[in-house]
């Protein structure tokens, strides 16, 4: 006599789905007893992913650096010539007419971003820029790197505009002990003093000892 009929089989698709559910629950059952048996290495593994998804999600895009760049530019225009750094001025222009010429190109990295330069613009149909074989590699990137975003900011663009209202040709004339302040002297007494210093006049002495320096 022949016995109950045992239905037709589950689809194998159905069988995966439960093979690989049995899996990820094995695998969250062992990730659970090890982070009990060191709990220290597992709170630092915790804090390093959520590090990596932070700075994850705070990689700046294509728009921000757009915008920073922009920014840097009509902050330089607001100065007078004299009175610009010559190493902003010089590295906003650069940035600008790469853009105008469509050479800036965006690369996420999952944590960070960078800015380089490309030979061509995107538009551009001659052989030289469409063949695969002629582009630029990736070992040449560090030449023409740009600027690296991470954390919400674009570093290097940040870092050549900080003191973009302060000429430093300016100071070229000055001792050397004259073209630097540090944090001891700024107070207003050593500030008088070192402002009534620029006015007595250079002997010849000081000339001839900084030129041996």
């Amino acid at each position: 006599m022949a016995g109950p009929d045992p239905g037709p089989a589950p689809p194998a698709d159905g069988r995966w789905c439960r093979a690989l559910l049995r899996d990820y629950a094995e695998a969250a059952r062992d990730a659970v007893l090890g982070a009990r048996q060191r709990p220290w290495r597992a709170a630092g593994a915790a804090a390093a992913l959520g590090g990596v998804l932070a700075c994850a999600a705070a990689v700046p895009d294509p728009q921000s650096f757009e915008a920073a760049l922009l920014e840097a530019a009509g902050a330089l225009l607001l100065l007078s010539p004299p009175t610009r750094s010559p190493q902003a001025e010089r590295h906003v222009g650069r940035l600008l007419r790469r853009r105008n010429r469509g050479q800036l190109r965006y690369r996420g990295l999952l944590v960070a971003a960078v800015v380089y330069e490309a030979p061509h613009d995107e538009g551009v149909a001659l052989y030289r820029a469409r063949c695969p074989h002629l582009a630029p590699r990736w070992l040449q990137l560090p030449g023409r790197l740009l600027d690296v975003g991470f954390g919400g900011r674009w570093w290097v663009l940040a870092a050549k505009t900080r003191d973009c209202d302060v000429n430093e040709e300016e100071f070229g004339g000055l001792p050397p002990h004259l073209r630097r302040m540090e944090a001891r002297q700024l107070r207003s007494e050593e500030n008088e003093r070192l402002f009534m210093e620029k006015f007595r006049p250079v002997a010849l002495a000081d000339v001839e000892r900084s030129a041996e320096a």
